[in-house]
């Protein structure tokens, strides 16, 4: 049923999709994780409408649950976005959000709830995923780091980057990782070339520095986008 609503969404929003250039960096139909900037709604919804890649989303957890996600999205978007307030706003929200958890949970997303510090769910579901040749779509910036007016990135969480060390422990095999940027003033995403992780030890050093050098890679990639925009 996923693949089919996800085939579904792609073929519905063709015509809002952008332009994806990089695909001859992608080897081979996965396993493998996307890591993306998120540019509020427009990364997920790009990423997914635009590649042309089966991705199953982390997604916050509670858009995929019916009773948390009409206040979170209320507070995360009805209200600071289009200014709706009181009952007005709640009901708003609580429509909209009846759809958007059905749809996202349709899509096959994982729940990560991120506030909460249970991971170990996700991560079991995720390397489920990945031993079946799936491909993980991450949008890993902290919503409440800072946010960098060049890029509009915030900074990187890095427990996505633990998965390729547990799916290496799982497997023997080590796991691509392709950063992707996705530019709304160029209408474009763009997939940069996979990166291994090598573990060197350390767990939490290892995770530290692959954040770091994937939140770079994916900011090169941005920066490159933005460079072809005129004027």
């Amino acid at each position: 049923m996923s693949d089919t609503l996800y085939q579904a969404v792609r073929f519905l929003g063709s015509s809002f999709a952008y332009r994806c250039t990089g695909l001859e960096n992608i080897n081979g139909s996965g396993p493998a994780i996307y890591v993306a900037n998120h540019l509020g709604s427009v990364g997920p919804v790009e990423v997914i409408l635009s590649v042309p890649v089966r991705l199953y989303p982390w997604a916050i957890a509670e858009m995929t649950d019916t009773r948390r996600a009409s206040p979170y999205l209320y507070d995360d978007f009805i209200h600071p976005a289009w200014h709706l307030n009181g009952r007005f706003g709640m009901a708003v929200s609580a429509v909209i959000s009846r759809l958007a958890v059905g749809l996202i949970n349709g899509l096959g997303s994982v729940p990560v709830d991120r506030r909460g510090g249970r991971y170990m769910t996700p991560f079991r579901r995720s390397l489920s995923l990945l031993d079946e040749g799936k491909n993980l779509l991450v949008f890993p910036e902290d919503p409440d780091g800072p946010l960098d007016p060049n890029t509009l990135m915030r900074p990187f969480m890095g427990g996505f980057a633990s998965l390729c060390f547990m799916y290496q422990r799982l497997t023997g095999k080590q796991l691509p990782i392709y950063p992707l940027a996705v530019s709304s003033q160029c209408k474009t995403v763009s997939v940069g070339r996979s990166v291994f992780l090598e573990p060197q030890g350390n767990s939490r050093h290892d995770i530290h520095r692959a954040c770091a050098y994937l939140q770079e890679e994916v900011r090169k990639l941005y920066e490159a986008l933005q460079a072809m925009v005129p004027g």
